[in-house]
Protein backbone atom coordinates (compact mmCIF):
# COMPACT_ATOMS: atom_id res chain seq x y z
CA UNK A 1 0.00 0.00 0.00
CA UNK A 2 1.19 3.98 0.98
CA UNK A 3 3.24 5.74 3.66
CA UNK A 4 2.23 9.07 3.50
CA UNK A 5 4.73 11.57 4.90
CA UNK A 6 2.93 14.55 5.82
CA UNK A 7 3.66 18.06 6.59
CA UNK A 8 2.11 19.98 9.03
CA UNK A 9 3.75 23.25 9.03
CA UNK A 10 5.42 25.36 11.67
CA UNK A 11 3.35 25.43 14.77
CA UNK A 12 -0.60 23.99 15.03
CA UNK A 13 -2.57 22.48 13.51
CA UNK A 14 -4.22 25.84 11.37
CA UNK A 15 -0.52 25.18 9.72
CA UNK A 16 -1.82 21.69 7.72
CA UNK A 17 -2.74 22.04 3.98
CA UNK A 18 -6.04 20.86 2.64
CA UNK A 19 -4.71 18.02 0.12
CA UNK A 20 -2.50 16.72 3.76
CA UNK A 21 -5.77 17.14 5.70
CA UNK A 22 -7.90 15.53 3.18
CA UNK A 23 -5.00 12.89 2.80
CA UNK A 24 -4.91 11.62 6.32
CA UNK A 25 -8.99 11.45 6.59
CA UNK A 26 -8.88 8.48 4.21
CA UNK A 27 -5.77 6.61 5.58
CA UNK A 28 -6.41 3.51 7.82
CA UNK A 29 -3.60 4.20 10.24
CA UNK A 30 -1.76 7.77 11.55
CA UNK A 31 1.16 8.33 13.43
CA UNK A 32 2.93 11.04 14.32
CA UNK A 33 6.47 11.34 14.57
CA UNK A 34 8.04 13.30 18.12
CA UNK A 35 11.62 13.25 17.12
CA UNK A 36 12.97 15.66 14.92
CA UNK A 37 10.63 18.71 15.56
CA UNK A 38 7.43 19.37 18.13
CA UNK A 39 4.91 21.82 17.91
CA UNK A 40 4.18 23.37 20.68
CA UNK A 41 1.09 25.13 19.15
CA UNK A 42 -1.03 22.04 19.38
CA UNK A 43 -1.13 18.48 20.63
CA UNK A 44 -2.17 14.90 19.59
CA UNK A 45 -5.83 15.17 20.98
CA UNK A 46 -6.15 18.76 18.64
CA UNK A 47 -4.68 16.83 15.98
CA UNK A 48 -7.01 14.00 16.07
CA UNK A 49 -10.05 16.04 16.49
CA UNK A 50 -8.64 18.01 13.45
CA UNK A 51 -8.35 14.39 11.80
CA UNK A 52 -11.09 12.34 12.83
CA UNK A 53 -8.73 9.85 13.79
CA UNK A 54 -6.75 8.00 16.35
CA UNK A 55 -2.97 8.93 16.49
CA UNK A 56 -0.24 6.97 17.85
CA UNK A 57 3.24 8.84 18.67
CA UNK A 58 6.06 7.47 17.70
CA UNK A 59 8.86 8.45 20.04
CA UNK A 60 13.02 8.23 18.62
CA UNK A 61 13.59 4.75 19.07
CA UNK A 62 10.29 4.12 17.14
CA UNK A 63 10.98 6.12 14.33
CA UNK A 64 14.20 5.01 13.64
CA UNK A 65 13.55 1.30 13.67
CA UNK A 66 10.96 2.08 11.50
CA UNK A 67 9.18 -1.91 11.78
CA UNK A 68 6.37 -0.36 12.83
CA UNK A 69 4.63 1.67 10.67
CA UNK A 70 6.47 0.40 7.48
CA UNK A 71 4.77 -2.77 8.44
CA UNK A 72 1.68 -1.72 9.21
CA UNK A 73 2.16 0.13 5.67
CA UNK A 74 2.52 -2.94 3.34
CA UNK A 75 -1.03 -3.59 3.95
CA UNK A 76 -2.63 -0.09 4.55
CA UNK A 77 -2.96 3.59 3.46
CA UNK A 78 -0.09 4.74 6.66
CA UNK A 79 0.20 8.68 7.03
CA UNK A 80 3.50 9.69 9.15
CA UNK A 81 2.24 13.21 10.46
CA UNK A 82 5.73 15.60 10.66
CA UNK A 83 6.49 18.71 11.61
CA UNK A 84 7.50 21.19 9.28
CA UNK A 85 8.17 20.06 5.83
CA UNK A 86 9.00 16.13 5.92
CA UNK A 87 11.90 15.94 3.55
CA UNK A 88 14.20 18.56 5.77
CA UNK A 89 15.36 15.80 8.12
CA UNK A 90 17.83 13.19 6.52
CA UNK A 91 15.89 10.68 9.06
CA UNK A 92 13.07 11.63 6.45
CA UNK A 93 14.59 10.45 3.65
CA UNK A 94 15.98 6.96 5.12
CA UNK A 95 12.22 6.19 5.88
CA UNK A 96 11.59 6.84 2.08
CA UNK A 97 14.35 4.10 0.96
CA UNK A 98 13.30 1.65 3.10
CA UNK A 99 10.00 1.47 2.35
CA UNK A 100 10.66 1.69 -1.36
CA UNK A 101 13.10 -1.63 -0.58
CA UNK A 102 10.20 -3.23 0.65
CA UNK A 103 7.84 -2.51 -2.34
CA UNK A 104 5.96 -0.07 -0.15
CA UNK A 105 5.13 3.53 -2.16
CA UNK A 106 5.73 6.62 -0.90
CA UNK A 107 4.12 9.74 -1.03
CA UNK A 108 5.03 13.27 0.59
CA UNK A 109 2.97 16.08 1.01
CA UNK A 110 4.87 18.96 1.71
CA UNK A 111 4.50 22.03 4.13
CA UNK A 112 5.95 25.51 5.62
CA UNK A 113 9.57 24.55 6.53
CA UNK A 114 12.04 26.29 8.54
CA UNK A 115 14.04 26.63 5.87
CA UNK A 116 12.26 29.31 4.24
CA UNK A 117 10.65 31.11 7.76
CA UNK A 118 13.86 32.10 8.83
CA UNK A 119 13.78 34.29 5.93
CA UNK A 120 11.07 36.46 7.33
CA UNK A 121 14.67 37.94 8.95
CA UNK A 122 15.47 39.51 5.86
CA UNK A 123 18.24 37.22 5.59
CA UNK A 124 18.50 35.77 1.57
CA UNK A 125 17.74 32.22 0.86
CA UNK A 126 20.02 31.70 -1.44
CA UNK A 127 22.79 33.27 0.59
CA UNK A 128 22.83 30.01 2.81
CA UNK A 129 25.36 27.33 3.02
CA UNK A 130 25.81 24.16 4.84
CA UNK A 131 22.93 24.02 8.09
CA UNK A 132 24.65 21.99 10.91
CA UNK A 133 23.24 21.34 14.61
CA UNK A 134 24.31 21.69 18.42
CA UNK A 135 23.75 18.53 20.07
CA UNK A 136 23.60 18.40 23.91
CA UNK A 137 27.21 17.45 24.98
CA UNK A 138 27.67 14.23 27.49
CA UNK A 139 30.60 12.54 29.33
CA UNK A 140 32.70 11.04 26.12
CA UNK A 141 30.26 12.88 23.57
CA UNK A 142 31.55 16.38 22.44
CA UNK A 143 31.61 16.93 18.66
CA UNK A 144 32.65 20.13 17.20
CA UNK A 145 31.77 19.64 13.58
CA UNK A 146 29.21 22.09 13.91
CA UNK A 147 31.76 24.79 14.83
CA UNK A 148 34.36 23.64 11.65
CA UNK A 149 31.05 24.08 9.38
CA UNK A 150 29.74 27.77 10.81
CA UNK A 151 33.98 28.74 10.27
CA UNK A 152 33.81 27.60 6.56
CA UNK A 153 30.80 29.38 5.73
CA UNK A 154 31.69 32.41 7.08
CA UNK A 155 35.33 31.75 4.94
CA UNK A 156 32.68 31.77 2.17
CA UNK A 157 30.52 34.31 3.19
CA UNK A 158 27.08 32.13 3.23
CA UNK A 159 24.92 31.79 6.41
CA UNK A 160 24.51 29.45 8.60
CA UNK A 161 21.12 27.38 9.58
CA UNK A 162 21.94 25.88 13.10
CA UNK A 163 19.56 23.30 14.44
CA UNK A 164 19.41 22.99 18.13
CA UNK A 165 18.68 19.36 19.59
CA UNK A 166 15.95 18.59 21.51
CA UNK A 167 15.14 15.77 23.70
CA UNK A 168 11.42 15.80 24.05
CA UNK A 169 11.45 12.11 25.95
CA UNK A 170 13.10 14.30 28.78
CA UNK A 171 11.70 17.76 28.34
CA UNK A 172 14.56 19.26 26.79
CA UNK A 173 15.29 21.67 24.21
CA UNK A 174 18.89 23.58 23.62
CA UNK A 175 18.11 27.48 23.94
CA UNK A 176 19.42 29.85 21.67
CA UNK A 177 21.69 31.33 24.25
CA UNK A 178 23.27 27.76 25.64
CA UNK A 179 23.71 27.55 21.96
CA UNK A 180 25.80 30.86 21.43
CA UNK A 181 27.92 29.83 24.84
CA UNK A 182 28.76 26.95 23.60
CA UNK A 183 29.91 28.55 20.49
CA UNK A 184 31.77 30.81 21.81
CA UNK A 185 33.47 28.64 24.17
CA UNK A 186 34.44 27.13 21.19
CA UNK A 187 36.41 29.77 19.79
CA UNK A 188 33.56 32.12 17.69
CA UNK A 189 33.80 35.84 19.02
CA UNK A 190 30.94 37.18 21.02
CA UNK A 191 31.32 40.55 18.62
CA UNK A 192 29.93 38.08 15.69
CA UNK A 193 26.66 38.66 14.35
CA UNK A 194 23.86 36.18 15.48
CA UNK A 195 20.42 36.04 15.01
CA UNK A 196 18.15 33.80 17.41
CA UNK A 197 14.51 32.54 16.43
CA UNK A 198 11.97 31.02 19.07
CA UNK A 199 8.32 30.25 17.96
CA UNK A 200 8.28 30.84 14.66
CA UNK A 201 4.91 30.92 12.87
CA UNK A 202 3.49 31.58 16.60
CA UNK A 203 1.73 35.07 17.99
CA UNK A 204 4.80 35.00 19.85
CA UNK A 205 7.35 34.42 17.66
CA UNK A 206 10.63 35.88 18.25
CA UNK A 207 13.06 37.10 16.01
CA UNK A 208 16.13 38.99 17.48
CA UNK A 209 19.32 40.03 15.70
CA UNK A 210 22.65 41.50 17.01
CA UNK A 211 25.99 40.61 18.65
CA UNK A 212 26.33 37.51 20.35
CA UNK A 213 27.35 39.58 23.71
CA UNK A 214 23.87 40.86 23.18
CA UNK A 215 21.86 37.73 22.43
CA UNK A 216 23.76 35.94 25.44
CA UNK A 217 22.11 38.08 27.65
CA UNK A 218 18.51 38.04 25.78
CA UNK A 219 15.36 36.07 27.15
CA UNK A 220 14.09 34.02 23.90
CA UNK A 221 11.05 32.32 26.21
CA UNK A 222 9.84 29.46 25.35
CA UNK A 223 11.03 26.16 22.43
CA UNK A 224 11.58 25.97 19.93
CA UNK A 225 14.57 27.89 19.03
CA UNK A 226 16.77 27.94 16.31
CA UNK A 227 19.63 30.06 15.08
CA UNK A 228 21.93 31.94 12.38
CA UNK A 229 25.01 33.01 11.88
CA UNK A 230 24.99 34.97 8.95
CA UNK A 231 28.14 35.40 6.40
CA UNK A 232 28.50 38.43 4.45
CA UNK A 233 25.33 40.79 4.46
CA UNK A 234 24.04 42.34 1.74
CA UNK A 235 22.80 45.84 2.57
CA UNK A 236 19.40 44.99 2.05
CA UNK A 237 19.73 42.01 5.12
CA UNK A 238 21.65 44.62 6.92
CA UNK A 239 18.60 46.75 6.87
CA UNK A 240 16.54 44.15 7.69
CA UNK A 241 18.12 42.58 10.65
CA UNK A 242 18.50 46.52 12.20
CA UNK A 243 22.45 46.56 12.06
Amino acid sequence: MTLYLVGLGLWDEKDVSIKGLELVKKCDTVYLENYTSVMFGTSKEKLEKLFGKKITLLNREAVEQKKEYLEKAKKNEVALLIGGDPTVATTHIDMILEARKLGIKTKVIHSSSIHTAICESGLFNYKFGKSCSIPFSQKGFEPKSFYETIVENQKNGAHTLVFLDLKPEENKFMTVNRALATLVKLGLSEETIAVGFARIGSEDQVIKSGKISELLKFDFGKPMHILVIPGKLHFMEKEALGL
